[in-house]
């Protein structure tokens, strides 16, 4: 099993430990947000310590809050962490993961990730400023003057919060999601937040009941708000299709309710910003789905299950001494309540669910304070529960029918040795020999599940309870321990990655709902056991083909020329062969079991897979070609780079070959680019294909003819440093033809010399141009207008190309200016994807607001296409 972490800190408040879809883990203490990067399976941390500090001096002194709020100033404490929720995937840029924190003094702050895994995150929305601005509030409870500002201040107190999961919308190629603000005005607030863009797009009462502002009443707030998936709104109105509904649970003196969310994605340009594009949201009829003991029995938790069992979403909650467990339609109506006694009398530190071993089955996990433990297999007809209060549970897993000493038995203690329970008694035995105590207790700060469903994680720290005990600031230290669970197979299935009987074939999920560096941790989780899974998850996806064989699908490649940036995102990182290979290549990284510092050392990316570089080639070169990007220079070294590519190295495809030579003719036509030598390079791939098709050669005889025509000089690619041209004879490396060397993009393959333009998958490697060569570029082309130009401009790259006018003379692209110092450059990278480019010269935009290929490319395949992994910018350092 994966390494414990020892980290400096006591979590003061319960749920203190989330785990977010891109497998990054937050703890939660005082000042302290530490997040945990899974980076390369080595993982480090982020503190937020200085940001929240930061906030917390720079507000503005808070007032005390008038009798009538009954406040005891805690709006005027410190703003200590009381809480985290991840974004689901794709609100951040590069489809990472945002923050959010509940502090103390009722604020709720999102942070976002810097341009590195090690970089500090910062706080980019403040919600209790949108809360105290915002004008649409229903102003008919501000019956008396003097009550304003009471009711301003009840409003802005936040008591409880929930950021829901993705909401998809066949219109947009980006999920939708919200934040859900419970306030100590008996309102729950809906805010639309992504890394750029945050607004309120609906608020509703919560309960039905006046305020009677008098100092001693009882709370004003529902807590524990806990989203349920969201489902299509299907048939009806042809905008139907662009609905999507959720149910949002809360809790309230005792009673459970749900309200139905209804939101819809209006029309408008969904390649942009949200800002351009409107989303509603509409809150139905509440009902009361669950009871506790009585009116101060308090629920103390709430959460739902991903999966449905039977067509009814799974709803859990916590009460004194049990755990209730409610099936609900999708029209809200209970259709079944089961109880499952523990009688826990602590506070609850987490719970969640994860898939089980079978589609019609979830598991239910919680753990208390104290330690205690419980694990419920729910299903729709018949469920167990399992209660562990200082043992592990292996007398209560059956064994199989092995012989003793056997590998299998081996195998099945292993596993069962493994179990989260069983881990965590382990560490606590492990505690009591290392101070030589005959007793101890244990405390856990939280426990989380991972992306993939098949491991937890538990906060927890041990302690003597035979004596009194004083804890230092040096002595304070926590433990983050991983375990698996019964149904961590089963995860696998649910998520496409193992074939799910009776099918032979894995679904295969995309790296947009499974992000690589997850898929990655999960495994490493497993320790020993990692290359055996491994090995069977290969074997699934290696069943996954191509439906026309050998042909790769090339034939069906289709461009949508009002949403270029959208349809590469489908094409490429939709098509499940495609995400096949990119999982495999993800195993490729793990290290060697048997020699893992020699794999360490190593440090290379995987190898290519040609069917994706194919897939790439041919969803480019036929993408439709408007006027934005006759006049982007980089557009036009791109669509050179990927047709040379097409006729040097996959020219046994006559698909790529002749999307190769039409790019050429066009750009001999259009743009005025000699390419006599590829054109003749290409005529004859095609002359050996015809060669191969009437079976007068299978290939080997021409190969000598093919290595002739590699190495030849690019007329648009030029060293910086001897102004020679680069040579086609590596994927991977741009070689000039005196010897100096640089590497190329592994997305549109252009030479890269200058790291702070580039971005680096943390998973493979790799490294591609990132949105900051637009700017670039964008900048360029405005001083040589400005200059004079024509607004053709130069590719920003430090390249010098040459673009013939169609005699014998030839045009020298201007070179490009010096690069901008690195207290700049973040601020550049930041405004690559909004500045406005019209009156600029037309790089991201022209005037007729029509996108160049650059930019559709580089922003819209916004993860590795290699290995579906998270792109970093390069930091500082290099």
């Amino acid at each position: 099993m994966y390494r414990d972490l020892r980290l400096r800190l006591f979590p003061n408040h319960p749920n203190a430990l989330s785990w977010s879809r891109d497998g990054q883990l937050c703890v939660i203490a005082s000042e302290t947000a530490q997040i945990l990067v899974p980076n390369n399976l080595k993982p480090h941390h982020a503190s937020l310590r200085t940001h929240l500090l930061h906030s917390i001096q720079t507000l503005p002194e808070i007032a005390p809050a008038d009798a009538e709020v009954y406040s005891i100033g805690d709006e005027q404490g410190p703003g200590y962490a009381r809480a985290a929720a991840w974004s689901p995937l794709g609100v951040s840029e590069f489809r990472r993961c945002i923050l959010g924190i509940l502090t103390t003094n009722h604020q709720v702050k999102v942070f976002v990730p810097g341009w590195d895994p090690w970089s500090d995150w910062t706080i980019r929305h403040d919600l209790t400023k949108y809360l105290i601005e915002y004008s649409g509030w229903d102003n008919d409870e501000l019956n008396e003057e003097e009550e304003d500002e009471t009711v301003v201040r009840m409003r802005v107190r936040t008591r409880s919060f929930s950021w829901s999961s993705a909401a998809t919308f066949p219109a947009s190629r980006r999920a939708e999601s919200l934040l859900a603000v419970a306030n100590d005005n008996l309102q729950i607030v809906l805010f639309r937040i992504t890394h750029d863009h945050c607004s309120i797009v609906e608020f509703f009462k919560g309960i039905d009941l006046e305020i009677v502002r008098k100092v001693g009443l009882r709370e004003t707030w529902v807590s524990c708000l806990a989203w349920s998936p969201w489902k299509r709104v299907r048939g009806g109105d042809e905008g139907d299709n662009h609905k999507s509904k959720a149910f949002l649970a809360y809790g309230f003196r005792g009673k459970v309710y749900i309200c139905p969310i209804t939101v819809s994605l209006e029309s408008g340009d969904y390649s942009h910003s949200p800002g351009n594009h409107n989303l509603s949201a509409v809150a139905g009829n509440r009902l009361v789905v669950g009871n506790s003991i009585s009116d101060v029995h308090l629920v103390s938790a709430i959460t739902w299950a991903e999966e449905e069992i039977s067509g009814c979403l799974i709803l859990a909650y916590v009460i004194p001494r049990s755990v209730k467990i409610v099936a609900i339609s999708s029209d809200g109506r209970v259709r079944s309540t089961r109880e499952f006694v523990n009688g826990f009398v602590d506070h609850i530190a987490g719970f969640c669910f994860t898939p089980s071993t079978s589609p019609s089955r979830v598991m239910l996990h919680l753990a208390s304070s104290n330690g205690r433990t419980q694990i419920i297999d729910y299903t729709s007809e018949k469920s167990t529960s399992r209660i562990t209060e200082g043992a592990g549970d292996e007398q209560d897993v059956p064994m199989r029918d092995a012989p003793p000493g056997s590998k299998e038995e081996e195998e099945e203690l292993r596993a069962i040795a493994s179990r989260w329970t069983n881990v965590l008694e382990e560490r606590k035995q492990d505690y009591m020999a290392e101070h030589d105590l005959s007793t101890c207790t244990s405390r856990v700060y939280g426990i989380a599940a991972s992306p993939m469903g098949g491991i937890i994680a538990v906060a927890c720290s041990f302690h003597p309870n035979d004596s009194l005990q004083y804890i230092t600031a040096s002595k304070e230290m926590t433990k983050i321990v991983f375990g698996t669970h019964p149904g961590w197979e089963g995860a696998w299935q649910r998520r496409g990655l193992l074939a799910e009987p009776p099918s032979d074939e894995p679904q295969v999920p995309t790296p947009v709902e499974i992000s690589s560096e997850a898929f990655l941790f999960e495994i490493e989780c497993f320790g020993g056991r990692s290359a055996g899974i491994a090995d069977r998850i290969r074997k699934s996806l290696d069943k996954v083909h191509f439906q026309d064989g050998n042909g790769w699908d090339l034939k069906s490649i289709s461009i949508d020329g009002a949403g270029v940036d959208a349809s590469l995102a489908s094409n490429l990182l939709a098509k499940r062969e495609l995400n096949a290979l990119r999982y495999k290549c993800c195993l490729q990284t793990l290290s060697d079991p048997a020699n893992p510092r020699l794999s360490l050392l190593i440090n290379t990316p995987p190898r290519e897979y040609p069917e994706i570089i194919a897939h790439i080639i041919c969803n480019i070169l036929s993408v439709p070609r408007n006027s934005a990007t006759e006049k982007s220079n980089l557009s036009i070294r791109i669509i050179y780079s990927l047709a040379c590519i097409g006729i040097l190295g996959l020219y046994n495809f006559r698909q790529i070959v002749e999307l190769a030579q039409k790019s050429f003719l066009w750009l001999s036509t259009k743009v005025k680019v000699d390419v006599r030598t590829e054109l003749e390079i290409s005529e004859r791939r095609i002359s050996d294909l015809d060669v191969m098709e009437r079976g007068e050669d299978d290939g080997s005889g021409l190969q000598e003819i093919r290595d002739r025509d590699k190495g030849f000089a690019s007329r648009l690619e030029k060293c910086a440093l001897c102004d020679q041209g680069m040579t086609w004879s590596d994927l991977r490396v741009a070689e000039c033809s005196l010897g100096h060397r640089v590497s190329r993009c592994t997305l549109t393959f252009l030479p890269m010399k200058d790291y702070k333009l580039t971005k680096e998958c943390m998973v493979c490697k790799r490294t591609v141009l990132s949105e900051a060569v637009l700017v670039q570029e964008m900048e360029n082309n405005g001083a040589h207008k400005n200059n004079g130009g024509d607004g053709g401009g130069s590719s920003g790259l430090g390249d010098e190309g040459e673009m013939g006018d169609g005699g014998d003379n030839t045009m020298c692209t201007s070179r490009a200016g010096p690069v901008s110092d690195s207290s700049s450059y973040p601020s550049r990278r930041r405004g690559a994807a909004a500045a406005p480019s019209s009156s600029q010269g037309g790089v991201l935009e022209d005037e007729g607001g029509e996108s160049t290929l650059a930019a559709s490319i580089l922003t819209g395949l916004d993860v590795c296409v290699h290995c579906g992994g998270r792109y970093w910018a390069k930091s500082e350092k290099g």
